[in-house]
């Protein structure tokens, strides 16, 4: 597709065959463009409107839905508009890809690249653009790190702007470079640039003046010249993070609003967001209110109708006037990964440095967090800064922050700053700026220092409410409570309410908004507003407010008595539900959090199945398994009933899908839950729902307890409802048990009758009943077992048409299932290319699902294409998902998994371990049944026994996978244990079935084990 794609006038059909397929000849040259274009068809939705394939020639069409990045950034170079191809290019062509044609490409393309970057940087530093410059020709460097141009250019940059560190380090890294690449030093004139470097610079990172209407900033040099050397990256064209971390009250949120005034001061732009914790979290909120800014909103109004499309699932203001067309069929990961592209489309579409500072990370939603990691990777070019700050002690279990950073520590694309408390020092000179004094009493001094121990917003909170050294006032006390609750206490009777109501709403908050909770006027919360405002309790936030520190909404809340708390949220509740009541579903999860709160139990149960379903419809599994549950709980709240039954029976069912994506269908959660809602179908005196048949059904599954799972598939078939969805499902459930078991002809019955019977118009109950497509699922199973059977080619058609399917859908999980076992049919058949392409894949899927037993596999497979690559680390990495997969309940691969240590430490040399694996592996089988893999262990039982000498035993093993693989109709296993027989113990009756076999074959004559055999065949004619 990139070779089509990357020129826009025709290519012949011909000399596109024979130039991708040079070796091959003619005829099957034109074979091989033919099939890979009939590829494409099936993977591009509505390919005709993208690509023309006429029977002479192929062309991609300019003026389709499509943007090629490539021709744009040609034509920027062509038409001398130099800014927009710096900003096109994002780095090397195809990186994965080492073809020819690929190779002259990318060098042509970095060498424009160079051009245009070393132009604009040169113009930059005539005309004084010091940072340009520096952004420009640091690109060059990373371009080409030996270009002496660029480093000129940058030493001279560094040292105009006084950052003697900066252009001593250019220095030594391009000395460095040319050392390492060409065994030089550098010329005269940059050592002499280098000797000329001035010592003892001032310092260009001096604070602008504080803002008069905020606390002194006092101390914090080590972190401000953090700050300050993260920014320099950014603007020198590196997209950093800084995470500023402490307790709090520390002074990490005022860190980042100096940084962001001294930013503003230079005249470059900032955005500020904030992530919050009470009433209810909904994805992409920070982004959504960075987007919102006045520095990135103008920006989105410059971007096109496709991009400004994905960005209006964030920002529905902008969706009536968009068309989303250009969607159509993506995945639910392509999707993604285009709003992400978006969103860094819109921050990139001005290329002056830019500073994005989010407060309170810790309580960042999954797809925000996520974003930040993009940007950081993909648009690693970018000149932007993010500041965030963040309590590492407060980060809900297995929130992605710490992964992150951790990933991004290793790339040098984090700064982590830990800011601490003042010394007794600081806390006296910031105790004596907020009373007007020179200096503090010592006594005061050293009381303060004891009560606040050096935390910023206590001794300006302490100070602010009246703390003496006589102690007269009431309000000194060790904690930051009873401070802000003397505070809060000053406030008159209007303001006081006004601010428990405002603590109430739990986010950003306005004057309309408390008026209509009020129900009084909007111009009397306004008054009150003004006193909390001019008492600091309140900021103002764009057209909204917010509390000036979180702690002092928590406070407020803890003063209100819980009869009045209750109160307060109905009536935040009913205004909520007032104003958005024509389509509540964008504040919903905040609804429930209220009537929760308000002692609701029925309306927030409502709300959470609400909030719930549509956090399944968002891809947010943990927050709708969080929405359910907490129904669950309050659920119990109500009286005993059989109408709170069936209730809590709906609400399971719902659960299950979602909780079957986080935890997978073997584990313990999953297994409770089906069984809880078996319980309440028999106490109902109901037959048992097709979605609780079906759940046992795969935790039997998953426990390799066939027996069992076959009768529930047999349940759902003979279903009483007769339901086409019920009787798919369990078609699927018998097909998928079947190849387990090694009885290919009955998997192939079951699993074709279950994509016979799928009903296409009723596809999304089977989504959101139970987590995947059963069509997706049952065709790249029936691929494996058509493999099997000894046709890798019809095989691999059908996981390739199971994947066009899935993406079809938009469904992560159906994505997930599909892309795994596709993998473990690449795997299978020796197709390591496209066994490769697969677990890249699934990288991006999988990122966004904990689901357990699947990734299992995920990371067995990536371990042994490592062996396979010839890294032996990747050994340990197969033992430890070995280790996994014995969890009981969950072991349904812990065959395969000891099938591909055993071949991966008989690589390695390491024969009688290799061999326990094996015999582990064939122990495990015939105890549970699962004989799908019996050939193939018994072959590398075999293999590694003639290897250790033992040659009885050899015999043994390869005349049973031999007996083995026919009695299962395993053709293509047969091949294999044949070539393995033959080669060792020579015998015509062996090697001639061998020859017949592969005679038989329709297929797979280009993948190793066939084209091994027929070597062997071959030299043995």
């Amino acid at each position: 597709m990139a070779r089509i794609a990357l020129r826009r006038e025709p290519l012949d059909r011909a000399a596109l065959a024979f130039e991708i397929w040079p070796e091959s000849t003619e005829h099957q040259a034109r074979t091989n463009l033919r099939k890979l274009l009939h590829e494409l068809r099936q993977a591009l939705p509505n390919a005709d409107a993208f690509a023309e394939t006429g029977t002479r020639r192929v062309r991609w069409l300019p003026a389709g839905p499509s943007e090629v990045d490539v021709l744009s950034f040609r034509e920027a170079i062509a038409s001398g508009d130099f800014e927009a191809a710096a900003r096109l290019y994002r780095g090397d062509l195809l990186p994965s890809c080492y073809d020819d044609w690929v190779l002259e490409e990318r060098r042509c393309l970095r060498a424009a690249a160079v051009g245009a970057h070393r132009r604009l940087a040169e113009a930059a530093a005539e005309r004084g653009g010091h940072l340009a410059a520096l952004r420009h020709a640091g690109a060059v460097s990373r371009l080409d790190p030996t270009d002496a141009a660029a480093v000129r250019i940058q030493i001279e940059a560094h040292c105009a702007l006084g950052d003697t560190a900066g252009a001593l380090r250019t220095y030594h890294h391009y000395a460095r470079d040319l050392q390492r690449e060409l065994a030089i030093e550098p010329d005269a004139e940059i050592k002499a640039l280098y000797k000329a470097i001035p010592a003892g610079p001032p310092d260009q990172h001096r604070r602008c003046a504080s803002d008069p209407e905020a606390p002194p900033f006092v101390a914090r040099d080590q972190e401000w010249h953090a700050l300050a050397k993260a920014w320099d990256m950014a603007q020198a064209g590196r997209a950093h993070l800084v995470l500023l971390t402490g307790e709090p009250g520390i002074g990490k949120s005022r860190l980042a609003h100096e940084l962001g005034r001294y930013v503003q001061a230079d005249g470059y732009e900032v955005a500020t967001a904030r992530a919050y914790q009470a009433a209810g979290r909904l994805p992409w909120g920070p982004v959504a209110d960075l987007l919102r800014s006045e520095s990135i909103r103008r920006r989105v109004s410059t971007l096109g109708q496709a991009w400004t499309g994905e960005l209006a699932m964030l920002l529905p203001e902008l969706g009536s006037t968009v068309s989303q067309s250009a969607t159509g069929g993506a995945d639910s990961v392509s999707r993604r990964h285009r709003l992400f592209d978006a969103v860094c489309r819109a921050i990139a579409a001005h290329d002056r440095a830019l500073v994005l500072i989010i407060d309170d990370l810790q309580w960042c939603d999954t797809e925000t967090t996520e974003w930040i990691g993009f940007l950081l990777r993909a648009y690693s070019q970018l000149p932007v800064l993010i500041v965030g700050t963040v309590r590492w002690e407060e980060l809900p279990d297995g929130h992605l922050l710490p992964k992150l950073a951790d990933a991004l520590q290793r790339e040098n694309a984090v700064t982590v700053v830990a800011t601490g408390p003042l010394n007794q020092t600081s806390t006296a000179v910031l105790a004596a700026e907020l009373q007007g004094v020179k200096e503090l009493e010592p006594e005061l001094a050293e009381r303060l220092w004891n009560e606040t121990e050096g935390n910023p917003l206590f001794v300006i909170e302490t100070i602010q409410a009246g703390i003496t050294s006589a102690g007269e006032q009431g309000i000194l006390t060790p904690t930051m409570r009873s401070v802000l609750r003397a505070r809060l206490s000053q406030l008159t009777d209007g303001a006081r309410e006004l601010a428990e109501l405002a603590a109430v709403f739990g986010r950003s908050f306005s004057a309309r908004a408390l008026a209509a909770a009020m129900g009084g006027s909007e111009q009397l919360a306004e008054d009150h507003l003004d006193e909390l405002w001019r008492r600091r309790i309140v900021i103002v936030r764009g057209q909204t407010y917010d509390f000036s520190h979180d702690k002092l909404r928590e406070v407020a809340i803890e003063m209100i008595n819980p009869a009045r708390r209750r109160r307060l949220h109905r009536v935040v509740a009913d205004a909520i539900a007032r104003e958005y009541r024509d389509d509540p579903t964008a504040v919903i999860a905040q609804l429930a959090a209220h009537y929760d709160q308000a002692g609701m139990a029925e309306q927030a149960i409502g709300a959470y199945r609400m909030a719930g379903a549509q956090a399944v419809a968002m891809s947010g599994f943990d927050e709708a398994v969080s929405m359910y549950r907490r129904a669950l709980a309050l659920l119990t709240e109500l009286p005993v009933s059989p109408d709170r039954d069936a209730v809590e029976l709906n609400i399971r069912i719902a659960l299950g899908a979602p909780l079957v994506a986080v935890k997978g269908y073997g584990a313990g959660a999953s297994h409770r839950l089906y069984e809880r809602a078996l319980s309440l179908c028999s106490k109902l005196g109901r037959p048992a729902d097709p979605p609780i048949l079906r759940g046992l059904g795969l935790a039997r599954l998953q426990g390799c307890r066939f027996d069992a799972c076959d009768e529930l598939a047999q349940a759902l078939i003979d279903h009483q409802s007769g339901d086409r969805v019920a009787s798919t499902e369990g078609l699927y459930l018998m097909g998928v048990s079947a190849f387990w078991q090694g009885n290919l002809v009955k998997a192939c019955r079951f699993l074709k009758a279950a994509i016979a019977r799928y009903d296409t118009t009723r596809r999304e109950e089977h989504l959101a009943r139970y987590a995947q497509d059963p069509k997706a699922v049952c065709l790249v199973r029936l691929g494996l077992a058509t493999l099997w059977s000894g046709d890798p080619a019809r095989a691999g058609a059908m996981a390739r048409s199971a994947d066009g399917h899935a993406g079809e859908l938009d469904h992560l999980m159906t994505s997930a299932y599909v892309v795994t076992y596709g993998a473990v049919l690449a795997a299978m058949a020796g197709d390591v290319p496209r066994l490769e392409e697969l677990l890249g894949r699934a990288d991006r899927i999988w990122q966004h699902l904990s689901e357990r037993y699947l990734k299992v596999v995920l990371d067995a497979l990536r371990a042994w294409l490592e062996v396979c690559n010839g890294s032996g680390s990747g050994v340990d990495r197969i033992v430890r998902a070995v280790e996994r997969s014995r969890v009981q309940g969950q072991t349904l691969h812990l065959s395969l998994t000891l099938l591909l240590l055993a071949q991966a430490r008989g690589a390695r040399g390491e024969l009688h371990e290799a061999r326990a694996a094996a015999r582990e592996a064939l122990a495990w089988s015939g105890q549970c049944g699962q004989r799908y893999l019996t050939a193939e262990l018994l072959r590398t039982d075999g293999e590694l026994s003639y290897s250790m000498g033992e040659t009885v035993d050899a015999f043994s093993s390869l005349h049973n996978a031999v007996d083995a693989a026919g009695a299962q109709g395993a053709r293509w296993l047969a091949l294999k244990a044949l070539h393995s027989l033959a080669i060792r113990f020579p015998d015509p009756a062996a090697r001639a079935q061998l020859a017949g076999l592969a005679e038989e074959l329709p297929s797979g004559h280009d993948l190793p084990a066939f084209r091994a055999a027929e070597a062997f065949l071959r030299k043995t004619d």
